[in-house]
């Protein structure tokens, strides 16, 4: 069993690692509302943001984790007990940052999803080669992909209101 020590440690590092996404997640959904109202995405401050949270979620994801558990596990949407279920929700909004600062940075729906894609298999292929006591599964490639195309529709949406809110005529109100 764990020591209250490390137990603390980890909750204090969880905790700042939900405050960097949230900060990450916030930032990309102003960032792509203001590339919607001016139509010019963020060529510099989405993608900078995107490298924040490429190192955050590396971080997070190939630390040595708790060996218990299978190594690998190939069997999509099997979700043995409570705690696999919250993982997986957990696993897909730690994705949708990523699909805002795409948004923001001007991309479209495929490279989303193929950066998705491709960022969430080099984690779990890193997590199996390593054999740092996390489990490589497939059901955090869908759940991770899931999220970056749900932070892309997110912010997409953002992005439309804004252009129209920019679009629509502006209405004097005059004063009796």
């Amino acid at each position: 069993m764990r020591d209250a020590g490390a137990i603390m440690s980890s909750f204090a590092l969880n905790l700042l690692f939900a405050a960097t996404l949230s900060v990450l997640l916030v930032a990309g959904l102003v960032r792509a509302g203001v590339a919607g109202a001016t139509d010019r995405p963020s060529r510099l401050g989405a993608p900078l943001l995107a490298v924040v949270w490429a190192l955050a979620v590396g971080f997070m994801t190939l630390r040595p984790g708790s060996g218990l558990g299978v190594r690998l596990n190939l069997v999509p949407l099997l979700f043995d007990g409570p705690g696999s279920a919250v993982d997986a929700v957990l696993n897909l909004f730690v994705f949708v940052p990523l699909g805002v600062l795409l948004v923001a940075a001007g991309l479209r729906f495929a490279p989303t999803l193929l950066i998705g894609l491709g960022s969430t298999l080099a984690i779990e292929i890193t997590q199996y080669a390593t054999d740092a006591g996390r489990t490589a599964d497939i059901n955090d490639v869908i759940t991770n992909t899931a999220g970056a195309c749900l932070g892309w529709a997110v912010a997409w949406s953002v992005r439309a209101l804004a252009r129209r809110a920019a679009a629509a005529p502006s209405v004097a109100i005059s004063r009796p």
